[in-house]
């Protein structure tokens, strides 16, 4: 999957769930959940970025 399919996957959910991301860290059980199902991979060095500056905030 190329970078740019996975920003319009991103996109098409964000779209759908316009609260997503203020849901999923206001709640700490569906935000353990959604840890624990990631995967560290060094493939994409921006999604973890991405999820790590939700934890710092």
């Amino acid at each position: 999957m190329t970078r740019e399919e996975k920003e319009r996957a991103v996109d098409a959910v964000l779209s759908r769930y316009e609260c997503l991301g203020a849901t999923v860290v206001s709640d700490d059980d569906a935000l353990c959940r959604l840890l624990q199902s990631l995967e560290f991979s060094d493939a994409d060095r921006d999604v973890s970025e991405y999820l790590c500056s939700y934890l710092v905030a």
